[in-house]
């Protein structure tokens, strides 16, 4: 499976792209909390993983920021339109392991 294949069926299955900007759910996020920057955050992330979908290449920062995340699930509950943003993340950094280990 190609990466933007299998990051489509993630941006569909978890209905990414109703996300509203509200930033909600970076202020509860620990990684933002630290580097203040959106990369880290689960808005960021969100975007990280719809670009990945578009199959628009990534910085190594893009990356690391979709990869540093904890999975804490701080995000889900703040978000308001009911994004599983955590569990999203997390089948995305499985994607790029499964790619990468091809």
């Amino acid at each position: 499976m190609l990466i933007n294949e299998g990051a489509k069926l993630i941006v569909e299955k978890y209905a990414l792209t109703r996300c509203a900007r509200c930033n909600f759910c970076e202020s509860v996020c620990p990684t933002y909390a630290v580097t203040r920057r959106r990369v880290y955050g689960p808005r960021g992330r969100i975007w990280i993983i719809v670009y990945l979908s578009q199959g628009i290449k990534l910085s190594d920062d893009e990356y690391t920021g979709l990869l540093s995340c904890l999975v804490c699930r701080a995000c889900n509950l703040a978000c308001p339109a009911g994004i599983k943003i955590a569990e999203a993340i997390h089948d995305a950094k499985a994607l790029l392991i499964r790619v990468a280990l091809k």
